[in-house]
């Protein structure tokens, strides 16, 4: 309870900062069309929106969904970076359910909203950032690589390629610089795990200075692996 208290502050601090205007740069405009195609599972299987807990065939419910800001283009590395949406509500809300209030479901409906950016990108593998098994035991389950299942369709995804070999602290509670030295040589890729030469997508549920996804990057290159998108 802690953790989430911690994490839920930290949202709030988020929205009134400059990360995303800085960061990102310039926002787009609200998202408002609603998709109109759905599939069997999606008409049989009930859902909840994410960040409301209403009513919802997709992620969002209608009243939610137009108020997703579209991400501006970005890299880390010179690596792009996809997004659903700029990170701020409903999705900073959505994320916050999915990690700190044991809602595992809803990555499926979240990581469906990113598969339309996937189309033409040349990857062979899908590469989930690791959580400690620290916190991996004391929350049950790794969003990210919940997400990453839901993304990988056809494509093997691989959820112990990365390891976090010690624990770090919350980056949402950190600065730009303190979060670059607290993951700085944490992740290393494990031997043997068949990505030397492959192309692969890194999945993460949330991508702000992209210090994370830099130290992951470098770990899977040790290994021969290239990261073509985060």
């Amino acid at each position: 309870f802690k953790e989430a208290g911690l994490a839920l502050r930290a949202l709030e601090e988020r929205r009134s900062s400059t990360f995303t205007r800085e960061s990102l740069g310039p926002e787009g405009p609200p998202r408002t069309d609603y998709p109109l195609e759905v599939s069997l599972f999606d008409l049989l299987a009930p859902r909840d929106c994410a960040s409301c807990g209403q009513a919802a065939r997709l992620a969002f419910c209608p009243r939610c969904f137009p108020a997703l800001v579209p991400a501006p283009e970005r890299s880390v590395a010179g690596v792009p970076v996809l997004s659903v949406a700029t990170y701020r509500d409903p999705v900073d809300r959505a994320i916050a359910r999915l990690k700190f209030e044991s809602r595992p479901a809803l990555a499926r409906g979240l990581g469906r909203l990113l598969m339309p950016a996937l189309r033409g990108l040349d990857h062979q593998w899908v590469v989930p950032v690791p959580l400690h098994a620290t916190r991996l035991a004391e929350r049950g389950y790794n969003q990210a690589a919940l997400l990453a299942r839901a993304l990988a369709d056809t494509r093997p995804c691989s959820t112990r390629a990365l390891v976090r070999r010690r624990p770090t602290s919350q980056q949402a509670l950190l600065d730009r610089h303190a979060r670059a030295h607290n993951v700085s040589g944490a992740f290393v890729a494990r031997p043997g795990s068949g990505l030397n030469g492959r192309r692969v997508l890194l999945v993460d549920d949330v991508v702000t200075t992209g210090s994370t996804a830099r130290e992951c990057m470098a770990a899977l290159a040790r290994v021969g692996a290239r990261v073509v998108a985060v």
